[in-house]
């Protein structure tokens, strides 16, 4: 029998080849009709496409095959063949309906409205609810352009009325949805809600509504529940998974979010990302010894592959971090050693220059990120090593392009705009800074350190209405988020905003952890303070107060009250019985020197300092605090002796050695000075006021090129400042190097913000002399000298020659 087989091969593929090209289109839709019926719809959208390949224009094919592809979910690819159909015929209208509706759906309201208005056009009256809901979603957008009010009520109310002729008009519900959210009935948008989410539960847009609003009633429960039941719908996206950590954070559930974050990361030879969250987690709440436990189980399910080198190396930075840093640098170096070019290794060579760094091995660090960038200039971990490095420099313009290219690669990087806005304020853009701090809040997904940070920003610009509504915003994502409520708190007691300070001590009430107690009755005591309720807020206080570190805090704010308060007496006999229960404990015997130096009792106040000081020499806190006591006392030399004998117990103490970078500038020993606030600016070239201090002494003080420049770029993030003292150090800079304009528009209000400092009056007069000026110049000058009476400041020399020849 074989011998036949050719033949009826080839009888069949003759038989094929006779069949026109319609019959083919016809023979291959029916196939998938067929199919269709059976519940194979994989099969049937095989057949369907090819029915295009012999009759492209064959519609009743191309409405089934969108049909299809509708009932499937693949709406954009429905929504392109039904574009397709309407551009065969464009009078088709229950297809101009069908775009019309995914159209609103999707919130293209150009493409809803093209359509909409072309069935709208096509359709016999009486309209179907179907396209009387269409017209109402068009003139309900057109009314919301143009704020109408009385258009939108009366819409709202005839959308009311078609559901209740058509109930199951989802159009219709969102369209309430939409109505009831802007009248802020949250409750009854919820309702609605639901309603469409039972019918269409994978509507993200619509889940994410949900859990806003049940965020913003205060159900926290019902929102993380909320959280929960979209990670189970949508386990891919990223915002889901930020946000339903966040929750388990928020609420200190850590076996939860440990849970979470092995779920996203999968099995132990999944991609690394997850799996690197889940070492950076246990790092975090369970400490180093967990999370190395966690790399050792990594690297031996990933033996022999470069996912293994990958969790070594994290695994010596880890332990680099814990202090053991020969190790961990030898073990780096040793899985670089046999690791050939790759992204990895140089992913690797990067976690190795930030160590080297780290180390103080500045020089090895940039030779290392240099080559990782020679062989790749995108690197985003080099560049943005390089960046900080460069910024450490005060070379924020090169920090910046550095920025800009790590960004390109990694735009969800939230930590690429955090740099490029210290890069902004360091080259005296505040606003620019601004804009990358916001940035930053957007991409980490009002991730509470980006929003803290850009929250304290425009607070610092005195926009505390903006930073307000931003801490709201973050707290809507993060609802149970202790330091996020801390900051809302702090802003609206400051603001004596008393109803929003309640609102968030009912918040804090409602989270069951014992900080958030703890803090809903601080908030609560501070506001009954805030309006003179002393007795009631004592009261709050002193119920809390023990002999915790926590309660300790109560403690001090019991004393801080009663002290604003004037009750010198009460405070001393509630601080006397604390320490009757604890007399050695440092806290408590700070506030009691203190609250001795508030009533004038200096020598219970030094011996305690002393006493502190010598139980514990490397403390600079009781240090400081017996400098200040002698300097109020004119007893500048024992002082003086304090701030050196505690640098010997504490050399590295950046507050002492400010201390007495300040008093060998008042000494005359300018050049001492520039070397200890070279020595903390080299440390911490963030700190604007070592930054202000220093570039203030060179440039007073220096006057080759080199200096001034130095002084400069020092100097440029003072740029804008709202400070006197720091708008004096800018302009004098901006004066010395001939911008008499710049120097002008800092100097004046500095001028007036420090009236009594005879240097920045002289600095102002100066400017106005190089601006030919004469008057003003005479007067700032004279009420310099006048200023000076009795100092022994050289720039008097200065001032009394340009008077004399201004008065010549």
């Amino acid at each position: 029998m074989r011998p036949f087989l050719p033949l009826i091969l080839a009888a069949a593929l003759s038989l094929s080849a006779c069949e026109s090209s319609e019959e083919k289109a016809e023979r291959y839709y029916r196939s998938g009709l067929d199919l269709l019926e059976a519940g194979d719809e994989a099969r049937a959208l095989v057949e369907f496409r090819n029915v295009f390949r012999y009759d492209p224009a064959r519609r009743d094919a191309r409405r089934a095959f969108a049909d299809l592809l509708l009932k499937q979910g693949h709406t954009g690819d429905a929504y392109a063949q039904y574009l397709k159909l309407i551009e065969q015929d464009p009078d088709i209208l229950p297809v101009r309906i069908l775009l019309a509706e995914l159209a609103l759906g999707a919130g293209d309201w150009d493409e809803a409205g093209r359509h909409g208005r072309a069935a709208l056009e096509r359709a016999p009256e009486p309209l179907s609810p179907q396209l009387r809901m269409i017209r109402i979603a068009l003139d309900y957008r057109a009314a919301l352009q143009t704020r109408d009010e009385e258009a939108l009520a009366r819409l709202g109310e005839e959308t009311r009325a078609l559901l209740a002729e058509a109930p199951d008009n989802i159009l219709a519900r969102r369209l309430l949805v939409d109505r009831r959210v802007a009248e802020n009935r949250p409750a009854e948008a919820l309702a609605e809600i639901d309603l469409i989410l039972t019918a269409e539960p994978e509507d993200y847009r619509l889940q994410g509504l949900k859990h806003d609003l049940l965020t913003r009633t205060g159900d926290l429960e019902a929102a993380g529940a909320q959280l929960r039941r979209m990670f189970e719908l949508f386990p891919a996206e990223e915002d889901v998974q930020k946000g339903l950590f966040g929750w388990y954070m928020s609420r200190k559930d850590l076996d939860a979010a440990e849970d979470l974050l092995r779920r996203i990361a999968g099995e132990p030879r999944a991609e690394s990302p997850g799996h690197l969250a889940v070492v950076q987690f246990l790092q975090t709440t369970k400490g180093v010894a967990a999370a190395l436990a966690e790399l050792d189980r990594l690297v031996a399910a990933n033996e022999g592959t470069p996912a293994a080198d990958l969790y070594g190396a994290l695994r010596a930075s880890i332990r680099f971090d814990a202090g053991e840093r020969p190790e961990a640098l030898a073990a780096m170096q040793a899985i670089l050693e046999t690791a050939g070019p790759s992204d990895q290794t140089r992913r690797i060579e990067a976690m190795l220059a930030r160590m080297r760094l780290a180390s103080g091995d500045r020089e090895g660090a940039r030779a290392l990120v240099g080559k990782i960038l020679a062989e790749d200039a995108r690197q985003v971990e080099a560049l943005k090593l390089r960046a900080r490095m460069r910024i450490d420099e005060d070379r924020p313009a090169d920090a910046i392009l550095d920025l800009r290219t790590a960004f390109d690669q990694a735009p969800r990087d939230a930590e690429i705009p955090t740099l490029t806005a210290l890069a902004h304020e360091r080259d005296g853009n505040p606003d620019l800074a601004g804009e990358q701090l916001a940035l930053a809040v957007e991409i980490s997904g009002r991730a509470p350190a980006e929003s803290l940070r850009h929250a304290r920003f425009l607070m610092g610009q005195g926009r505390e209405a903006a930073a307000e509504a931003l801490l709201i915003d973050a707290r809507r994502a993060h609802p149970a988020d202790l330091e996020l409520l801390l900051q809302l708190a702090d802003l609206r007691l400051k603001n004596r905003n008393w109803v929003g300070a309640q609102e968030v001590a009912r918040i804090l009430r409602a989270i069951e952890r014992p900080e958030a107690q703890r803090a809903a009755q601080e908030v609560q005591a501070a506001l009954l303070l805030g309006q003179d309720r002393v007795e009631e807020g004592l009261g709050l206080l002193q119920a809390q107060a023990g002999q915790t570190s926590e309660d300790l805090r109560a403690a001090g704010l019991i004393v801080q009250a009663q002290v604003r308060s004037g009750r010198i007496a009460e405070a001393r006999a509630y601080l006397d019985g604390m320490l009757s229960g604890n007399p050695d404990e440092p806290a408590l015997l700070l506030l009691s020197g203190n609250l001795h130096v508030i009533a004038g009792e200096f020598a219970p106040a030094e011996a305690i300092f002393r006493d502190l000081i010598a139980r514990n020499p490397g403390d600079d806190t009781p240090v400081r605090l017996l400098y200040q006591l002698l300097m109020a006392g004119d007893r500048t030399s024992e002082a003086v002796a304090v701030i050196e004998t505690g640098l010997q117990a504490a050399p590295t103490s950046a507050l002492l050695r400010w201390i007495l970078a300040g008093h060998r500038e008042q000494a005359g020993d300018i050049d001492g000075a520039i070397a200890i606030y070279e020595a903390l600016y080299a440390e911490d070239s963030f700190n604007v006021v070592v930054a202000n201090n220093l570039a203030s002494l060179i440039t007073a003080h220096r006057d080759d090129p080199e200096s001034l420049e130095r002084a400069h770029a020092i100097s440029r993030r003072l740029k804008g400042s709202g400070n006197p003292a720091f708008q004096d150090t800018h302009g004098w800079i901006e004066y010395r190097r001939g911008n008499l304009l710049e120097a002008l528009s800092n100097l004046e209000p500095a001028a007036a913000g420090l009236p009594d400092d005879p240097l920045v009056q002289f600095h102002l007069g100066m400017t106005y002399a190089g601006l030919n000026r004469p008057e003003e110049a005479r007067r700032q000058l004279r009420r310099a000298l006048d200023l000076s009476e009795g100092r022994d400041l050289p720039q008097m020399q200065e001032a009394r020659r340009v008077l004399a020849g201004l008065e010549g």
